[in-house]
């Protein structure tokens, strides 16, 4: 009865009048179609259906006292369901009651992921991206293992929704819990190697718009070295697609190239151009307008390129639309445009803003300055290279100094001088930190993110003695940091 089509209240219905005599294929199925019947519901209707009723209850436990019989295809189901539930608002992904069936199905997924084929494998992946949580580690071993077993046969759609997932689990915000297993997922070269080889070939195939912007937006964001010949296919394919990409899609893809530092080649950025004016015209929504106008201006002041055209269409939708539209990682976007306007680095930006840009996205900006300057405040390597500066080399310091302004914060602030001082850790470099310190042992020059020579751009305009760099490879080897910060400092001088 569960096969034909019907909405979640006759799904629910069904799975009460025969709940004690489900099995685990079953309560997997009614899952899954409770998951697909969550898009088509109104905010909060499924959610207060789900909440009130006994059988769903029912069903739950079901799933948990199973979880262990189920067969590889249908456990992905049924983590499938539970994360398009919890993406709609249906249940929360962080209640008592999911987190013991995920927590079941987690410890039930190392016995048989080995079992699972390519769109289990995609599933389950996209299935913990979307629940906002690693796997553990078991998990994501058993997980990996099998991911770069089957890299050679999976497909376009396979290939985006485990890079998008991958991005989203190593790059996104994550629970502290969960550091150890990005790292290992960050590290896992013999995965990686599957599915860049993967991701070549499906690109070079061609790959639907969505898949192509998901794998983008996860090489720029996992921040591992890029692979040149995956990225020439990207470009190849950028060209080739553009013309029928979406306004999100399009959106994305800029993204990819600004947090990259990767300007795209000749035909990759005439077609994406003309992607960007055709969307702008038609189809960019508030998201669209943030992210585009940020990528472009990132692009022009880091890598000097002119801005096109279509940088000037994105700031006229952004004129007609008002601040309430935008989310406020959109305002700062935006703001984060102005400034480079504002202190010289974007190239020929000559468009008009609107009026609300100076107070609601500045407003924005500077919440997310206070934010960052109160979770810095008590790192240690900070405050630690404040006690050399002080107690050693005698010289006034401020930790976490904030800019004339308000706009940014300093790591460590030497006041005579005017010179701000950056602890930089793994995050503000391309690579593993694993690779980072054997680069650095072995005389090799380890690259800086765009985020990171962007802020640094940002410092040296802002304060007058420039901007000293203290890599955290250098700061861990540093025989004597006394002599190290000294001689950073005497260099900055000269």
């Amino acid at each position: 009865q569960l096969k034909y089509p019907q909405g979640a209240r006759a799904i629910l219905a069904n799975v009460g009048n025969h709940l004690e005599k489900l099995n685990p294929i079953h309560a997997s199925f009614a899952l899954n179609l409770l998951g697909k019947d969550a898009s088509r519901n109104r905010k909060g209707q499924l959610r207060d259906l789900l909440r009130n009723d006994g059988a769903f209850a029912g069903l739950l436990q079901l799933t948990k006292r199973f979880a262990t019989e189920f067969p590889a295809r249908n456990l992905a189901n049924a983590l499938h369901g539970i994360a398009k539930l919890c993406a709609n608002g249906a249940l929360k992904a962080r209640g008592a009651t999911t987190v013991e069936v995920i927590d079941a199905l987690d410890a039930a997924l190392v016995k048989c992921a080995g079992d699972l084929e390519p769109q289990g494998t995609s599933t389950v992946w996209w299935a913990y991206a979307i629940l906002g949580r690693q796997p553990s580690q078991e998990a994501a071993v058993a997980l990996a293992s099998v991911t770069a077993r089957d890299a050679h046969q999976m497909w376009s759609q396979h290939v985006g929704n485990i890079w998008w997932a991958l991005g989203s689990l190593i790059g996104g915000e994550r629970l502290p819990s969960g550091i150890a297993v990005a790292k290992y997922l960050h590290q896992n070269d013999e995965m990686w190697r599957g599915l860049i080889e993967a991701a070549k070939r499906e690109a070079a195939k061609g790959m639907r718009s969505q898949e192509l912007a998901n794998l983008a937006w996860s090489l720029a964001t996992t921040g591992r070295v890029i692979d040149e010949d995956l990225w020439a296919i990207v470009q190849k394919a950028i060209a080739k697609g553009a013309g029928e990409m979406n306004a999100h899609a399009v959106s994305t893809i800029w993204w990819a190239h600004a947090t990259s530092g990767r300007l795209p080649d000749g035909p990759a950025l005439t077609a994406l151009c003309a992607a960007t004016e055709r969307s702008a015209r038609e189809a960019f929504n508030a998201q669209d307008v943030a992210t585009t106008v940020w990528s472009l201006a990132t692009l022009s002041s880091l890598r000097g390129m002119p801005l096109p055209r279509c940088y000037d269409d994105a700031w006229k939708i952004a004129r007609d639309m008002q601040p309430g539209q935008f989310h406020n990682t959109g305002l700062c976007k935006l703001f984060h445009a102005y400034l480079m306007r504002k202190h010289g680095l974007s190239v020929g930006d000559k468009g008009e803003y609107p009026v609300w840009i100076i107070n609601q996205a500045k407003d924005a900006w500077m919440m997310q300055v206070r934010d960052l300057h109160d979770l810095h405040a008590s790192h240690t390597h900070q405050n630690e290279i404040a006690g050399v500066f002080r107690d050693h080399l005698k010289l006034s310091c401020e930790v976490e100094w904030v800019t004339d302004g308000g706009y940014f914060s300093v790591d460590v602030y030497l006041p005579d001088g005017e010179v701000a001082v950056e602890y930089d850790g793994p995050g503000h470099f391309v690579g593993t930190g694993r690779d980072q310190l054997r680069w650095f042992r072995s005389g090799e020059t380890c690259t800086k993110t765009a985020a990171t020579e962007l802020r640094d751009l940002f410092l040296t305009k802002t304060c007058a003695g420039g901007v000293i760099s203290i890599p955290w490879f250098e700061w861990k080897d540093a025989e004597n940091q006394d002599e190290y910060l000294r001689r950073k400092l005497d260099n900055k001088i000269q």
